[in-house]
């Protein structure tokens, strides 16, 4: 679910991460990109890849999360699964998990719907490829992968920087 080395880096172990605060402690460091942002009070910044708004891309991580930690619905556990199966990093596969929740969420604000598991799950079957069709349509695909890579850089020169002598 976290990425091992930030779980490492923050001295964490697995079981810590029951903890919904903790898993909101590691997603944030798992996106130092975020973080002037966040501090500012910046509703949305541009990474390269479009506007995003930072506390809602944290949210969105965080209920994957959850709904991966709690088994709820099974489906996301699977999906995430079949996913990782077939070669995503486990980033993107948070990514693709979103999306039927924004999905989700958009139907319950902008149409008044309530929670459609039926459609949960069948959005979640319908990955990968309903990921790669809308990513196809990107005007750059690599611009998220290039955003990542970025923030890996920055994330460990920043531990670096931290990191206390011995």
């Amino acid at each position: 679910m976290a990425d091992p080395e930030v779980v490492r880096d923050l001295d964490l172990s697995v079981d810590d991460l029951a903890d919904p605060d903790v898993r909101s402690v590691v997603i944030r460091h798992e996106h130092p990109e975020f973080e002037d942002a966040l501090q500012d009070d910046v509703d949305e910044i541009d990474l390269g890849y479009g506007q995003i708004n930072p506390r809602l891309h944290l949210a969105m991580h965080e209920i994957v999360a959850t709904q991966l930690w709690e088994g709820d619905p099974p489906e996301v556990w699977e999906t995430a699964a079949r996913l990782r199966d077939a070669g995503y990093e486990r980033h993107e596969i948070f990514h693709m998990l979103g999306r039927p929740v924004s999905n989700q969420i958009w139907a319950g604000w902008q149409d008044r719907k309530p929670y459609d598991r039926a459609r949960h799950v069948a959005d979640l079957r319908a990955l990968p490829g309903s990921w790669e069709r809308e990513r196809s349509t990107m005007s750059a695909t690599n611009r998220h992968e290039v955003a990542r890579k970025q923030a890996r850089r920055s994330a460990r020169a920043t531990r670096r920087r931290n990191r206390r002598p011995k």
